[in-house]
């Protein structure tokens, strides 16, 4: 079960765990698309990602990715009290213990049904149902990764969820997919992790809009905008368009191609032109041995 199918099989039929949610903060993901995006202008957009400026460059404009932005586009507080990166399981207590027990090996598909059959009739339940809920938030959407099991940085995030709105959940968010961007860039992975849907929106969002994102648009956040036909049309149009990311890949990938293929050649020249001067130097000193 994905992200949306949570909010619309579960959540908006459970009026009770609903309002849980939107109590956490994260209400506002209610509007995400039921369906995938499409990969091809994902994978251009990642390549046109500068790691070192964390700058989108791309024929159509270029976009500093921000946690600003990232809460913007989500929806989520870019406030609050940072997450550590990572759990230390012998300095917990007893009880914080079993919460770090309670992530080990959770998949995605048990999370959901995790969601879908805890009640929340008493307080244990109630933060039983918002941890499988964080974390299965965070394996979907905002830490998605191809593993089949949660990272193991959505886990400092299950300690005080009383407390999830006093928290930075953008930066955490952000710092992943810098991470992930980074790795991926490094080992030149065919998969990028982390909460790419952020990065497409706010490049569209920045695109359209430019410096007045904010003005033309009153929604708590970019996604209330980009959703479901909007977001559906402007990724055709990347495929379409001139100067769209998936039209402009092709060129520069063909350009780059042309480059190889160049570079290839000339060495190749090089190498046979010192080839031939070798052999005429061997024939040289080989004349002068036969005089002496």
């Amino acid at each position: 079960m994905h992200t949306a199918g949570i909010f619309r099989g579960c959540l908006d039929n459970n009026p009770e765990k609903k309002a849980l949610v939107e109590e956490m903060g994260f209400g506002v993901l209610s509007n995400l698309p039921n369906y995938y995006l499409k990969q091809k202008v994902l994978k251009e957009l990642f390549n046109c990602f500068d790691i070192y400026d964390n700058t989108i460059h791309a024929v159509a404009g270029e976009v500093e990715i921000t946690t600003k932005k990232i809460g913007d586009a989500l929806g989520l507080s870019s406030t609050g009290t940072p997450f550590p990166d990572k759990v230390v399981p012998k300095e917990l207590s007893e009880e914080d213990f079993a919460v770090y027990n309670f992530c080990q090996g959770k998949t995605q598909a048990q999370l959901g049904k995790l969601i879908m059959d805890t009640p929340v009739d008493t307080v244990e339940n109630k933060r039983l149902f918002m941890r499988a809920f964080l974390l299965f938030i965070q394996k979907s959407f905002l830490l998605a990764t191809s593993s089949a099991n949660v990272t193991p940085r959505a886990y400092p995030t299950l300690y005080d969820v009383e407390n999830t709105k006093q928290r930075n959940w953008t930066l955490h968010v952000h710092n992943f997919l810098l991470e992930e961007l980074k790795k991926a860039k490094e080992y030149k992975t065919k998969s990028v992790h982390g909460c790419c849907y952020a990065l497409l929106v706010i490049y569209f969002h920045k695109t359209q809009f430019g410096k007045n994102s904010r003005e033309p648009i009153a929604q708590p956040s970019w996604i209330d905008y980009w959703n479901g036909r909007t977001l559906w049309d402007r990724m055709k149009q990347e495929k379409r368009d001139a100067a769209g990311l998936v039209r402009t890949g092709k060129l520069r990938a063909q350009k780059e191609k042309k480059q190889k293929k160049n570079a290839k050649k000339s060495a190749s020249s090089k190498s046979q032109w010192e080839s031939k001067s070798e052999t005429d130097t061997e024939g040289y000193v080989s004349d002068e041995s036969e005089e002496d």
